[in-house]
């Protein structure tokens, strides 16, 4: 069901906005499209992204420009490499941090930040995995 992508974004959205840097919203749209596979979850990310921009006061469209191109590439890879596996998750949350954090103007403790946001995005990852995320929102689309 996509109301349960949609309450995770909008979660990930909430706690990001309010409480701390680290891109939650990218975490939860890579792990994602990771698992489903599908093509609205890039209307979803970009349109979170457009609510990010415009609720933390950012240059509006660029959160969801890098959240549209990022996933493209992971879903355009998908050929060449086994993106569903722990490792393939936890490298792309770390350089999609990376760089997400740089373009939107962070520099204190980036890179402890990326290591952070992989070690959450491997945790979703496998929570998701480990729930069945993947067979509940296909199923019930």
């Amino acid at each position: 069901m996509k109301f349960l992508a949609l309450a995770l974004l909008l979660s990930a959205l909430i706690f990001e906005v309010s409480l701390t840097t680290i891109p939650f919203i990218f975490l939860v749209s890579l792990c994602l499209i990771v698992i489903i596979k599908q093509s609205w979850l890039f209307a979803a990310a970009f349109v979170f992204g457009l609510l990010f921009d415009i609720l933390s006061f950012k240059t509006i469209g660029s959160s969801s420009a890098f959240l549209v191109l990022f996933l493209f590439l992971v879903l355009l890879y998908q050929s060449k490499f086994e993106i569903t596996t722990g490792y393939f998750v936890v490298i792309a949350s770390f350089f999609g941090s990376f760089l997400f954090l740089f373009l939107q103007g962070y520099t204190h403790a980036i890179i402890l930040q990326s290591i952070l946001s992989a070690i959450i995005g491997l945790i979703l990852f496998k929570t998701m995995q480990k729930l069945d995320v993947g067979k509940f929102l296909i199923s019930n689309s």
